[in-house]
């Protein structure tokens, strides 16, 4: 152990806990770069002590059980086991404060140079795209990848909190506390005396609170707080819905659809690139409403179409005798068909 890892661990001490408050404590952790002694570790509470310290810190990691040394994983029945200071870099499981302790120890001033000179606007696209390879993880039901991403999207909200802290802005604490004092005000249904007895009641409590909190009881309101860092997709999606439930919305789908006619013939008509953009983005925002009438997510459709297109296109490459730019529009358009009928085969 360095010096000054010896000096934190000396100031902060030593945490002692009985073995059964132990194994009760559900979300139980602490600062590892301080020893923790157990107390009346018994006969029965030992196979649940031993595995809930070799999650917290391995089942390698040292324990003196009475004065004779063990591992996490072989503790035995005892009156005091104690487990020496670790510093992360020992551990070989880790948990929030390991986190925090490591980006505190890369944006130090002996740190990592990269991290170190990284601001909020610089690493401000990282979250974006990290959010977004969890969601691609979900869609592709790769648990395995999910647990990595999970951990990704975590870091970008760690490490926006140290950059805080350096500049004087806010902290982990502050985060932490502003996140708690939202679940527990926007859940009146629970902490509160509101009743919820289903999903929807549940998110209409949630949303009445937030609405509260925000003074946001205008539809208007309601829209201008949609990120505008979202996906257009997405943001159409949030704002079509905040006028619904304000009552101003299509009676069908079929309605909303021949709205989407009539862009489409005012897209065909636009006189020149300014008009066309115009009306291009009421032709797709009237799409996303005829979607949404539907009872689909538009994000979702339309990224499962871009996935069904890119599979086909490269059936349509493998069938092709040549370059696709080669091809004409009728040969094109019949291995496409051919594609297609394959693809239909196949699901049968």
């Amino acid at each position: 152990m360095k010096n000054n890892e010896k000096r934190i661990a000396d100031a902060l001490g030593t945490l002692t806990i009985e073995a059964e408050a132990f194994v009760s404590a559900k979300d139980f952790w602490y600062d590892t770069r301080s020893a923790l002694v157990l107390t009346h570790v018994g006969e029965g509470a030992v196979k649940e002590t031993a595995a809930k310290l070799s999650r917290l810190i391995g089942e390698a990691a040292p324990v003196v059980c009475d004065g004779k040394e063990r591992t996490a994983a072989t503790l035995c029945a005892c009156e005091r086991a104690a487990v020496p200071p670790l510093s992360f870099k020992d551990k070989r499981r880790h948990d929030f404060a390991d986190l925090v302790n490591i980006m505190r120890r890369l944006c130090a001033d002996d740190g990592c140079e990269w991290d170190k000179a990284q601001t909020h606007d610089s690493i401000r696209a990282n979250a974006v795209e990290e959010a977004y390879e969890l969601v691609e993880a979900i869609d592709n039901r790769d648990v395995a990848n999910m647990r990595e991403e999970c951990g990704d999207v975590m870091l970008q909200s760690v490490f926006h909190c140290e950059i805080a802290e350096k500049n004087g802005e806010f902290d982990l604490s502050d985060m932490l506390t502003d996140l708690g004092e939202k679940l527990i005000t926007r859940h009146p249904h629970v902490f509160g005396d509101v009743v919820a007895n289903s999903a929807e009641e549940s998110l209409a409590s949630w949303e009445a609170a937030k609405a509260k909190e925000k003074g946001a009881y205008r539809a208007s309101d309601k829209m201008k707080r949609v990120a505008k860092a979202l996906p257009a997709v997405e943001r159409a999606l949030k704002v079509q819905k905040a006028a619904a439930k304000a009552g101003f919305d299509f009676e069908s789908a079929e309605a909303a659809a021949k709205k989407l006619s009539e862009e489409t013939a005012e897209c065909l008509a636009a006189k020149d690139a300014t008009e066309r953009e115009i009306e291009c983005g009421d032709l797709l925002f009237a799409a996303v409403n005829v979607v949404r009438l539907l009872k689909c997510d538009p994000e979702i459709a339309l990224s499962r179409a871009v996935r069904k297109f890119e599979s086909r296109y490269a059936a349509l490459e493998q069938l092709a005798a040549k370059p696709v730019s080669e091809l004409s529009p009728k040969e094109a358009d019949e291995l496409w068909e051919e594609v297609k009928r394959r693809e239909s085969r196949r699901d049968i």
